[in-house]
């Protein structure tokens, strides 16, 4: 019968620390960037698919501050009220009916009012 010296555990600690695998680290995130007319046009997009009634009596405006070069993470947009002879109401005012947010990713999201985040569309 052999007796393990404490050499030969330290030998056998090192080779199996050698073949250990690390843990993989997941892929860093794409730094994906859109401008604002294509978050634009997949809000506006995404309105029609869900069937938004009056979408030609509304307005969107960006409420987001231009970045460098154009291109952002995300975007936000607030839906006015047209008012004029078609449309009817005060052509004076343009109340917000809804605020959106559209990410790069191309998620569309409505502001929720009462709970003070985006959600989903």
């Amino acid at each position: 019968m052999s007796i393990i010296q404490p050499a030969h555990l330290f030998c056998l600690a090192v080779l199996l620390a050698g073949c250990s695998r690390a843990p993989e680290r997941p892929p860093a995130p794409a730094a994906a960037q859109i401008t604002e007319q294509q978050g634009l046009d997949l809000l506006m997009a995404t309105l029609k698919k869900n069937k938004v009634p009056d979408l030609d009596c509304v307005g969107m405006m960006t409420e987001s501050d231009p970045p460098a070069g154009g291109k952002a993470k995300e975007w936000d947009f607030a839906a006015h009220e047209v008012h004029d002879a078609r449309c009817g109401g005060d052509p004076q005012t343009a109340p917000v009916r809804g605020r959106y947010r559209v990410t790069a990713a191309g998620k569309v999201l409505e502001y929720d009012i009462a709970e003070g985040e985006y959600r989903p569309l």
